[in-house]
């Protein structure tokens, strides 16, 4: 998310979130407030505001207040802050918010940078509030495959392969695991997450996501409203109402707004078949050399802050350009784009002048080799995915 409040607002905002933990007026301690009956929805949120987003954890709540939990729906939130000490999980009800754990005050406070925080919160709200489906939001600053949510209190972070590991471990499954974050819609995060076999559909950004993140009261309404939905249905419902809500609606206008849902059960068809292209572009790579690199330039870029210039290209966009320019490797290319129908079950974006060629996923693909050099190589935050694609080694062919 960008912080794109103003320094007196952000003041303002601060203070207004001081003022309703620390009276009751809204906020109700309660030692136990689990619910007995299974519901159909568990909605949750991690919300690691330990950092420069401090001040919007406080509007998103209020947002999920205006909704809340109803007897079909559970909507349970952990909250870390910057500007308080301590950690508490909410229990949203209607125009109020339920302690079930922790407290503002040192004791309590939880690193959100470790996998085993994450694992304990998925796995006491399961516990706590059971459900037939299941939804997790990971709510913080995102920055593709070199990780998500940074607690800047204890100095961490959660890597991909610890928010991979904290899925694995978690007691439960999610039907929908969601990221209130920038630039996590990538082939490189979905794939690795698709390998703990716990997550079936992840809705996520290719580009920025606005400091306003989600439109929590949007999207809780129109679940409550009809909690029969599948997943599928839900997943789309919360693209369609993060696009509307910054298409002058709710949150106002943002250019660079993209929203995904990507089916997982696909994900690995797709790597299949990237691999085998990946393979044909090593075997004669001189040969593809200056038409992968003419592709790369013509494909959508994503970071919108950097004007174009950042290291994620749109991987469908990618691969119609280079399709265009090397008839040869259509036998390559064509299998990825038939199954991409399946694997992204819906994609949308505000379509200003900076998103055109959005069609769901990113890939890595610097500009230079000095981009590609970065502190946290790529083979290590993304093993799995640098090993059974041969990505990694295509990238130092062709930027050498």
């Amino acid at each position: 998310m960008i912080n794109r409040v103003s320094k007196l607002a952000a003041m303002l905002i601060t203070i207004s979130v001081l003022i309703s933990i620390f009276t009751f007026s809204q906020v109700v301690l309660a030692n136990n407030e689990s619910g007995s009956s299974v519901k159909k929805w568990t909605f949750m949120v991690y919300i690691d505001a330990d950092n420069n987003l401090d001040p919007y954890a406080e509007l998103d709540l209020l947002e999920m207040e205006r909704v809340g939990s109803t007897g079909d729906v559970n909507v349970v939130v952990l909250v870390d802050l910057l500007y308080v000490n301590g950690t508490v999980m909410y229990y949203i009800d209607k125009e109020r918010r339920v302690v079930v754990w922790g407290n503002w005050s040192s004791e309590f406070e939880l690193n959100m940078g470790k996998p085993e925080t994450l694992a304990w919160f998925i796995n006491e709200a399961v516990s706590k509030y059971p459900a037939e489906h299941y939804v997790l939001v990971l709510w913080n600053h995102g920055d593709n495959w070199h990780g998500f949510g940074w607690d800047d209190t204890d100095h961490d972070y959660l890597s991909i392969a610890e928010i991979k590991e904290a899925l694995s471990s978690a007691t439960s499954s999610v039907d929908i695991l969601g990221f209130d974050a920038c630039l996590m819609s990538s082939i490189e995060v979905t794939y690795t997450l698709s390998l703990t076999e716990k997550v079936g559909i992840i809705v996520a950004s290719e580009e920025y996501i606005p400091g306003y993140g989600w439109p929590y009261d949007k999207v809780l309404e129109k679940l409550v409203e009809n909690p029969n939905m599948t997943p599928e249905d839900f997943a789309k419902i919360i693209v369609e109402e993060y696009v509307n809500s910054y298409t002058w609606g709710s949150q106002g206008f943002a250019p660079y707004a993209t929203l995904s849902a990507v089916n997982l059960g696909k994900v690995n068809e797709v790597v299949l078949y990237l691999k085998n292209l990946t393979n044909t572009l090593l075997e004669d790579v001189d040969k593809y050399k200056t038409p992968i690199k003419i592709a790369s330039e013509r494909a959508e870029r994503f970071w919108f802050g950097m004007w174009r210039q950042g290291p994620y290209i749109d991987l469908k966009d990618f691969l119609l350009e280079l399709l265009r320019l090397r008839k040869d490797l259509e036998a390559y290319i064509t299998p990825i784009l038939s199954v991409w129908s399946d694997l992204i079950i819906t994609c949308s974006s505000t379509r200003g002048p900076h998103v055109t060629g959005v069609y769901g996923l990113t890939i890595y693909f610097p500009r230079n080799k000095e981009q590609f050099y970065e502190p946290v190589p790529y083979y290590e935050s993304v093993p799995e995915f640098a090993r059974d694609t041969g990505w990694y080694q295509l990238l130092e062919a062709v930027l050498s």
